[in-house]
């Protein structure tokens, strides 16, 4: 059974999943599922371990890692091909929310409200990091140019310069935020969900708050928005699915997509959605993955009842959708049809 949420990562053909008991990170071939090494850090771990989802950049896997019974917690590079422990960044509290990898730099949030920045030729944290906010930060980073955008558990969205963590802006919203935001490069706009139940709208260059864009949903919204071709996808607690107009956060019809309609009625969402060419995919935390096209269902996994939940984002690449499950099962599905792959369960799982 998964001590934490368990993480899933595609990149270069390999699946990183956070999987076991103990917990350790699983490196899969993603055409087969078979197993190619494993990751955990060097010493002694003896109490429960929390692990952020792994983030791939320069060569090198990047992971959050804590021990419960040691206190040890931090940053982890590791070899993404044999596993080997490269070097690390000691952290104060758990990293929840994946590690983001940008230009040299890695960017990570912990649940004491610290964001760091962390020079990966170096192995030390840049200048002016890490940045302090009022509260847990459960979303990864966004960086993009010289900005890095973090939402914290503080009801703030922080725009901070990638080289000294100087804000340049920062703007409170209504509620909480657990997911990374999500930038609209060419309106301009940062979009962020909160526990209020509401998308928020937000001026990139000015962190102001966009009159005239209003959406809420019927309970938190946990996931990262997702932005395709002019239309925003959003998850909720609420169990829906909801596509939106970015300029006004108007639902567009035939949306919301509600998911009990296809299992249970007290069935909620807190994955980000997934884009499978014209079609949305979800996973629900009563463990069913969901494709929907146009508001309408597609498919649905399994055809009978789950066997456990999922709290983590699918993964798509090329036809084929990765999920993990809360005991540590690896379900690869037929993007298309829900068409059953390879599962890989660990052996310290079953």
């Amino acid at each position: 059974m998964a001590e934490n949420w368990p993480g899933l990562t595609q990149a270069d053909g390999t699946i990183f999943a956070i999987s076991g008991a103990p917990q350790q990170v699983y490196m899969l071939d993603a055409e087969t599922g078979t197993q190619k090494g494993t990751f955990i850090p060097q010493g002694d771990h003896r109490g429960i371990a929390y692990w952020s989802p792994v983030a791939v950049g320069n060569g090198l896997a990047y992971v959050g890692f804590s021990d419960s019974v040691s206190g040890i917690a931090g940053l982890y590079a590791f070899d993404p091909e044999t596993g080997q422990e490269q070097w690390n960044i000691p952290a104060k509290s758990l990293i929840i929310p994946a590690p983001v990898y940008a230009d040299g730099t890695v960017y990570f949030g912990s649940s004491d409200g610290l964001a760091y920045a962390v020079d990966v030729e170096s192995h030390t944290i840049k200048p002016g990091w890490p940045f302090q906010t009022g509260e847990a930060i459960w979303g990864s980073p966004l960086a993009v140019g010289n900005r890095v955008y973090v939402a914290s558990q503080d009801h703030f969205l922080y725009c901070l310069n990638a080289e000294n963590a100087q804000v340049i802006w920062k703007v409170e919203v209504g509620g909480a935020m657990a997911s990374q935001p999500t930038l609209d490069e060419k309106r301009g706009v940062v979009y962020v969900g909160a526990f209020d139940g509401k998308v928020y709208a937000i001026k990139a260059d000015s962190g102001e708050i966009i009159d005239g864009f209003e959406f809420r949903a019927e309970n938190w919204i946990w996931s990262k928005v997702l932005l395709n071709e002019d239309v925003l996808y959003v998850t909720s607690l609420d169990g829906k699915l909801y596509a939106l107009e970015p300029e006004t956060g108007a639902v567009v019809p035939p949306y919301p997509f509600d998911t009990s309609t296809v299992g249970d009625r007290d069935d909620r969402i807190r994955a980000a959605p997934v884009k499978a060419g014209e079609s949305v995919i979800l996973a629900t935390e009563n463990g069913r993955v969901i494709s929907v096209k146009g508001g309408q269902l597609q498919w649905s996994w399994p055809g009978g009842t789950p066997t456990a939940g999922i709290l983590t984002r699918p993964v798509l690449s090329g036809q084929t959708v990765y999920v993990i499950l809360q005991n540590g099962q690896v379900q690869a599905l037929n993007a298309e049809n829900g068409g059953q792959g390879w599962a890989f369960t660990p052996p310290q799982a079953q």
